[in-house]
């Protein structure tokens, strides 16, 4: 599915720089952006200094408004290392430690087993952010923030997914959490502490929260986030997507966890005041960068740019440190993907993102990493699934299913992935307006069950498809065979439960 990508040296542009990976660098992302696996700003430094920088495609595709060194961007997770990094400084300061208890700071937090530490590994066992989903609900047009979180956790006295530490589970809730340790430890709001502590320092002056009305003003320019739908050559704003709705605007007002605007520039410098000792500690750092260990002495094992990684204090780290050791965090919100990689032992960094959701960018994040090690990289090809999508729209099940089969095999020029079947069922479900969009919806989330015949989610999705289209008991048996692959899809418990309650 994947081929190794022949360097070719192709002219740099109007940037010229000595260094001889630079050719190699522009081929590569002229080739991903030739494939369109790219749409947004690269910027690769070695020492501090830039070494590639590059900007791919439109800020705004309706006004055609490329996309320049000025384009700020959604960072999406990639926020996390600030809070981390704020945590790190008020320890410094003495203002708390790691391992206390959450509940020190907030007595009525419901899990007093809890501690800091827990929430920067991601292994306090504590629920995701869909805890609102009933909230939302209720106020469909309301904008939670962070002071709802402890609220709704209460409220919902939900038990914790496992003793914490026992494992690895990475959720958004951790990070709000710390948000509110930062507010409640230096007086200050988690934007005001941000912006004097971290982004100030560094000298980071086109750096935001998305949500801070007062910096709409800043020159920095924000690019409009479009989402590829997989059944057509259009792409269409995220904010108009009606299965974003929640995600863009009901849970858009958390802070710790993501919702911070930046520039490949800002960081950078953000990237070199860690570096200089400005924002904290090397001790800190380390500390940071250490992969956190469970309580069965075993390394937390997840997943970073597509290859195999642990997780420290806010970080991800390679395990590969053939290298170098290699840390950086990925970032991804409906309509935008970002990734930050950091070789710590060469000083290398590259900062990659995007405004259209190119799945590809954060392995691409490591593929820019191995150039600058002269290490081989590979590129996907064509997705199978974009063509058998529009090829269902424009020509109905049977050619679809036809062209499908004919391209498959292909596998040097085409990739066919079990997300892209998905995202396509649930784009035709919920984001295509035409005629008879709903069968074949089902027709494509059905064949992703017979390709992934032992994927949870896969299951998942077609049930969630047969209950909007009114096929309840078809939609209970596939939540069963979900929730019995996989009984951990909290999701897939509570809609079956609904469905049952009906």
């Amino acid at each position: 599915m994947k081929l190794i990508f022949l360097f070719l040296f192709l002219p740099i542009g109007t940037i010229a720089y000595a260094q001889t990976n630079t050719p190699k660098l522009d081929s590569f992302f002229n080739s991903l952006y030739a494939y369109g696996q790219i749409n947004g700003n690269v910027l690769v430094a070695e020492n501090g200094q830039p070494v590639y920088q590059k900007s791919f495609g439109y800020s705004n595709f309706k006004t055609r408004m490329p996309n320049n060194e000025y384009s700020g961007f959604s960072l999406a997770s990639v926020s996390k290392i600030f809070t981390s990094t704020a945590i790190l400084q008020l320890k410094e300061k003495g203002k708390l430690r790691l391992d206390d208890f959450v509940a020190k700071y907030f007595p009525d937090f419901p899990y007093p087993e809890i501690t800091i530490r827990h929430l920067l590994t991601h292994t306090s066992g504590l629920p995701e952010i869909e805890i609102f989903r009933q909230q939302v609900k209720e106020n469909p047009n309301k904008v939670f923030t962070n002071k709802d979180f402890l609220p709704t956790l209460k409220k919902i006295n939900q038990p914790l997914a496992f003793k914490p530490n026992d494992k690895y589970q990475y959720t958004n809730a951790n990070y709000i959490l710390l948000a509110l340790l930062v507010e409640k430890v230096s007086g200050l709001t988690f934007q005001e502490y941000l912006q004097k502590n971290i982004f100030s320092p560094a000298k980071m002056t086109s750096t935001y929260f998305q949500n801070d009305i007062t910096q709409m003003g800043n020159k920095n320019r924000v690019v409009d986030y479009d989402y590829p739908f997989l059944f057509s050559t259009e792409l269409e704003n995220v904010d108009s997507v009606k299965r974003y709705r929640v995600r863009m605007l009901s849970l858009s007002g958390f802070v710790g966890n993501g919702n911070i605007i930046s520039t490949t520039a800002d960081m950078l410098k953000f990237d070199q005041a860690l570096y200089t000792g400005k924002l904290i500690k090397q001790a800190s750092l380390n500390e940071a960068f250490a992969p956190n260990k469970l309580n069965n002495g075993q390394l937390t094992q997840t997943v970073f740019g597509g290859e195999k990684a642990s997780y420290g204090l806010g970080w991800f780290i390679a395990s590969d440190s053939s290298k170098g050791k290699i840390v950086g965090h990925t970032g991804g919100v409906p309509g935008a993907l970002s990734i930050l990689v950091r070789n710590i032992d060469k000083k290398q960094t590259v900062i990659l993102f995007d405004n259209t959701f190119n799945r590809s960018l954060h392995q691409n994040g490591l593929n820019a990493m191995n150039i600058l090690s002269n290490k081989p990289v590979s590129i996907s090809k064509q997705s199978l699934t974009k063509i058998y999508g529009s090829t269902l729209v424009e020509k109905g099940v049977d050619i679809a299913f036809i062209k499908f089969q004919e391209l498959k095999d292909d596998t040097s020029h085409y990739y066919l992935s079990e997300d892209d079947m998905n995202d396509l069922g649930l784009q035709l479900l919920y984001a295509a307006t035409f005629n008879g969009h709903s069968e074949l919806a089902l027709e494509v989330l059905k064949q992703n069950i017979l390709l992934f015949p032992n994927s949870f989610n896969s299951y998942d999705s077609y049930g969630e498809a047969l209950a909007k289209t009114g096929k309840k008991n078809e939609a209970i048996f596939m939540y069963r065979k979900s929730v019995k692959l996989n009984p951990d899809n909290e999701n897939g418990k509570n809609f079956l439960e609904e469905l049952l309650k009906k």
